[in-house]
């Protein structure tokens, strides 16, 4: 496949019947050029794609075989997990990688990707920030026939490459084991709604409820930004229903650790039951944990998510002509469980 051509200062030069020397210093915000040519200049560089001549001439050459890979918090276990079956991948097909942390912020995440262009990346894994992402960013480099996967945390978009976990199986296996075990009320902590996991969290929490018999209640849905102060906020709402859930199912292992905490603090550490998703290696030195938390195998995904882009780059070197199909897997989730199952209060 060909690469799209790139644009150049030149070329915006000819657009706008002015010297390449002013394109130049207008994008580079010289004192000594007009608001208004300044204005004309970056309007057209946004809408031709135009980046820095660093960066066009790196990908103007051949392979680099360094790939990019950008994730929240390499210090978070299942990062780290996914990053060794990433590195495993790229090592055997001979590509190196260069990694950076948004640390879930979009203003982090694009100059991330930015800076990886200037480094002439032949392809990016990514799982985007949970507070927001610019596509604009990732699309440019799928413009230049870079191709972009993501993995756990992954865009809405429909035309993307993604490998994401199907969190239905473990869930589902979670609620029925609860309502065996006597809860009927039984609430969620989702993650912020711009989430497509928040999304899918949400499906498949309604999906076990109906599977039961049970019925939705709007009350004992409530949401945080994943922020501790916001974790404990939306604890105090369902802890403040008239009639308050028996089990809790929650955004993931960080959400339980900071509502149990508050619960602890209060002599109220049995008040429910959780189950939450991510199933931390380190549970087995905590002393409290979740009823059942939802593995969703990261090395697993890291390393279907790094074989997906190997994928794709060969077929963009072979410079095949037809399309390149969306590539869109989901891996099942399972549930592990820590507490006795035995009946609710």
């Amino acid at each position: 496949m060909e690469r799209k051509k790139i644009t150049t200062i030149k070329m915006i030069a000819s657009v706008l019947n002015v010297a390449p020397s002013t394109v130049s210093r207008a994008l580079n915000g010289h004192p000594g050029i007009s608001p208004v040519t300044t204005d004309r200049v970056r309007k057209v560089a946004l809408a031709q794609d135009y980046i820095p001549n660093q960066a066009a001439i790196s990908f103007h050459k051949k392979r680099s075989y360094t790939l990019g890979l950008i994730v929240p918090e390499f210090s978070e276990p299942f990062f780290s997990s996914a990053l060794n079956a990433i590195e495993n991948i790229a090592s055997a097909h001979n590509y190196n990688i260069m990694i950076g942390q948004s640390h879930d912020d979009m203003e982090t995440e694009i100059s991330i990707v930015r800076k990886f262009m200037d480094h002439r990346i032949d392809g990016l894994i990514i799982s985007i920030a949970k507070k927001g992402s610019d596509y604009q960013q990732l699309s440019l480099l799928e413009k230049l026939n870079i191709p972009v996967v993501f993995f756990d945390c992954v865009s809405d978009r429909r035309d993307v490459h993604f490998v994401a976990s199907n969190l239905q199986t473990g869930l589902l296996k979670g609620i029925n084991e609860l309502v065996m075990a006597g809860h009927h009320k039984i609430a969620l902590i989702n993650g912020p709604a711009t989430l497509s996991a928040s999304r899918q969290r949400l499906i498949a929490y309604a999906k076990g409820l109906k599977e039961r018999g049970i019925e939705l209640e709007s009350d004992l849905i409530v949401a945080t930004d994943l922020s501790h102060e916001g974790n404990l906020s939306a604890l105090n709402k369902l802890i403040g229903l008239n009639e308050p859930p028996t089990a809790v199912i929650v955004f993931n292992d960080y959400v339980f650790l900071d509502c149990f905490g508050m619960l602890a603090s209060k002599g109220l550490k049995d008040l429910f039951k959780f189950i939450s998703f991510g199933n931390l290696p380190d549970w087995g030195f905590f002393q409290h944990r979740p009823f059942g938390s939802i593995e969703q195998f990261p090395a697993e995904q890291g390393q279907m998510a790094a074989s997906i882009l190997i994928e794709l780059m060969n077929e963009i070197s072979a410079e095949e002509q037809a399309p390149i199909k969306c590539i869109q897997k989901h891996i099942d989730s399972d549930i592990i469980f820590f507490s006795d199952r035995t009946k609710a209060d």
